[in-house]
């Protein structure tokens, strides 16, 4: 048997999401090899998918999301630089940017909905809306100025609903580990966010 077929038959019972084995996996993928990249989706397509629902909250469009991550994996597992963090954190900052990708995509869609639904509510000041739109790009600034694990674990815990035991489990990394990526993750956002806004934000 070659040795990547080894390698697949031995690795590929369902949750096997060790670094060393996705990292093996995505150098074979980089190689071009279509086995090594059913075995990796095998194991990680569970996961991911979960991740991408909480984002979007529509199973189809979920499914259509990580679909394209993983063309875009794919396409781009050469590029990933174990030197700069963990296989599975570099997975999931792509099912997070494609989610954010098709969010964005669908609040710039026309919306169907009847007149009534979409009235803005009278009682929300013009100032109020536009410092809750201000806030929340200074948000965004925020989070893309944290480190790739710190801004994922953070979102998938205040947004997303995860516990730390959870999002511990997926990257492979202790609890405690996990609380204090949350916590300093949140000291920075703190630090970066407008003093008078932050406490609404987060």
């Amino acid at each position: 048997m070659p040795q990547t077929d080894r390698f697949i038959a031995s690795q590929t019972r369902p949750g096997r999401l060790e670094d060393d084995i996705l990292k093996q996996h995505l150098e074979a993928i980089a190689a071009g090899d279509k086995r090594a990249f059913k075995a990796f989706y095998e194991v990680t397509s569970g996961p991911c998918y979960g991740i991408v629902l909480r984002l979007l909250q529509d199973p189809d469009a979920a499914q259509d999301v990580l679909q394209k991550a993983y063309v875009s994996i794919w396409k781009n597992a050469g590029k990933y630089d174990a030197a700069k963090g963990k296989a599975f954190t570099w997975i999931v900052v792509i099912m997070r940017n494609r989610a954010l990708d098709a969010l964005r995509a669908r609040a710039r869609a026309p919306e169907t909905e009847l007149i009534e639904e979409t009235v803005i509510d009278p009682t929300q000041k013009a100032e109020a809306r536009a410092e809750s739109f201000l806030l929340s790009r200074h948000l965004q600034k925020a989070f893309d100025r944290l480190p790739d694990h710190v801004s994922v674990a953070v979102q998938m815990n205040v947004v997303e609903g995860y516990s730390s035991r959870e999002i511990g489990e997926l990257f492979d990394v202790s609890r405690n580990t996990v609380k204090t990526w949350i916590r300093r993750g949140l000291a920075s956002l703190r630090h970066d966010l407008p003093m008078s806004s932050y406490s609404a934000a987060l």
